[in-house]
């Protein structure tokens, strides 16, 4: 079951994240195919990048951990929160996939 990532950085950090850019994005590539997807996360005015979204294909809690606490955006104190979210494909691309019944017995 995929893992998603959302952080949310501290104010005024454009600067910094731009310094160490090639190396979040060199961390990003490092999951390979684990990695499913990844973007910013934008302030209303798509002007200012406020956080980040990833989402990774693990099984493994631990995995997603290491995963989000060890991306330099992170060592570096522009993230101010970080949550990872356990996260259940049901739509794709506009498809339900799952016509599975879960009951209750």
């Amino acid at each position: 079951m995929p893992y998603l990532i959302y952080a949310i950085d501290f104010d005024n950090m454009d600067e910094k994240r731009e310094k160490i850019r090639d190396a979040h994005r060199a961390h990003l590539k490092s999951i390979g195919k684990k990695l499913l997807a990844s973007g910013a996360l934008l302030d209303d005015d798509n002007e200012r990048i406020i956080g980040g979204i990833s989402l990774i294909d693990t099984e493994n809690i631990q995995e997603a951990e290491d995963f989000a606490f060890k991306d330099p955006y992170h060592l570096a104190g522009i993230r101010q929160e970080t949550k990872i979210l356990k996260w259940r494909k049901r739509w794709w691309e506009g498809q339900f996939l799952c016509t599975q019944v879960f009951s209750s017995d």
